[in-house]
């Protein structure tokens, strides 16, 4: 073993014993409100408790156990007498330290509405907030097989991937990705995870066998030189990974929550995430963009898949989020980025690679550029970032005049001397 690669591997674990620790476990979804959401509602009450000082060699970083974010007795008083008054049963809980609040998932009494449950709720003044328990899904289609070899590296060219490489990597840059479980076993991605966490069960093999995120994670992060597979746009970044989407089997696309995505989005703010990559698409929902404003604010960047249906306004919609369509797309938006997103071969579980469309992939690979912007310069904020991306956008002949970001352009713009195709 060289002395470069001992050093590599020492500064990889004192990378692991920075991150935050999680004292107590995530809470699990249950299985009745995946199949009967419009059954429940979602409720939080300010819950003003500072967590306790951690003790000497830990970290004040997570919630739960003895240095952790607890609930209060006063907003536990008074969601017991909510409970009672309306006659609704928790189901699950969770104190929110990033907003200050304690979240209730409360099951509606049979013979009654949730949206009359949620006029009620409303008129509460100690009631900071109340909606219905949203369902949101992955931002991609059935994948297209047609004349696959000569598309293969389509999307690489696209964002003059090598050019990139050769001033940036995305080296040290933390993405977390909150979407159905990754292959981490998967040879372009295995041993580079930094920290995974399960919000839908305590399966390993399922968490292993999703196959969104995994295709999301292999377009950002899949090790390149390597001698199989593809190439990531950012292979040395970080890998977060928060499994708040679920798969019903291997053809289906991920579907989640409003309380699994809240609590990914609160970890991974709590994990120092410097990007979070939200490939998922939804309505809009007052916790999920609290806690963005919440990410954004703190100078996280987020990254979201945009939707031709302008009822599914999360997140592309939020003011401070990266919103991301396909390069293909007709749509004229022009606040939207764009990446190509159509007949894009990725990795898939058991360590195999396939073809996906669908602008989950575009907006994987714009997070893979802002970690390669990062990477050079920590302090770009999301405006400055919005500008580079935008007026790198470069039109792509071979793939029907669709203009897409170009990475290699963005950092030239910012390390002098980049050189690139375009």
């Amino acid at each position: 073993m060289t002395a470069l690669m001992v050093l590599s591997r020492a500064l990889a674990a004192c990378v692991l014993l920075t991150l935050p620790s999680y004292a107590a476990p995530p809470v699990l979804t249950p299985e009745e409100t995946r199949s009967a959401p419009a059954q429940f509602v979602v409720l939080a009450v300010a819950n003003p408790v500072s967590a306790r000082p951690a003790a000497v060699g830990g970290t004040a970083h997570g919630y739960g156990g003895d240095a952790g974010y607890r609930v209060g007795a006063t907003a536990a008083a008074v969601i017991r007498e909510i409970a009672q008054k309306h006659s609704l049963t928790r189901v699950s809980e969770w104190p929110i330290e990033a907003l200050g609040m304690h979240c209730v998932l409360f099951r509606i009494p049979a013979g009654t509405t949730r949206e009359a449950v949620i006029e009620k709720l409303r008129a509460d003044k100690r009631v900071k907030l109340v909606q219905p328990l949203n369902e949101f899904e992955s931002a991609t289609e059935r994948p297209a097989f047609d004349d696959p070899y000569a598309k293969l590296q389509a999307n690489v060219l696209a964002l003059d991937v090598a050019e990139a490489h050769a001033v940036s990597r995305g080296s040290g840059v933390r993405v977390a990705v909150i979407d159905t479980g990754v292959d981490t076993h998967h040879p372009d991605l295995a041993g580079r995870t930094q920290l995974t966490r399960n919000y839908i069960d305590e399966d390993e093999a399922a968490f292993n066998a999703d196959r969104h995120g995994t295709q999301v994670a292999g377009l950002i992060a899949a090790l390149d030189n390597n001698g199989i597979g593809i190439v990531g746009v950012a292979p040395d970044v970080r890998l977060l990974l928060f499994k708040a989407c679920w798969q019903a089997s291997a053809s289906q696309s991920g579907r989640c929550n409003s309380f699994t995505i809240a609590q990914a989005l609160a970890d991974a703010i709590t994990a120092r995430a410097q990007i979070i990559n939200l490939s998922l698409v939804g309505p809009s929902d007052p916790l999920l963009e609290a806690l963005v404003d919440k990410a954004t604010g703190a100078g996280i960047v987020v990254v979201g898949a945009a939707s031709a249906d302008p009822r599914l306004a999360f997140p592309a919609k939020l003011p401070r989020v990266l919103p991301v369509d396909e390069a293909e797309s007709t749509a004229s938006d022009l606040g939207l980025l764009r990446a190509p997103a159509r007949d894009i071969v990725t990795l898939v579980p058991e360590g195999r690679y396939d073809f996906a469309s669908g602008s989950s992939l575009a907006a994987a690979q714009v997070t893979g550029v802002v970690a390669l912007l990062l990477a050079r310069n920590q302090k770009l904020g999301i405006p400055r970032l919005r500008e580079l991306l935008t007026q790198s956008s470069r039109t792509q002949a071979d793939r029907g005049g669709a203009a897409s970001v170009n990475a290699c352009v963005a950092l030239a713009e910012i390390v002098r001397g980049t050189r690139c195709r375009s």
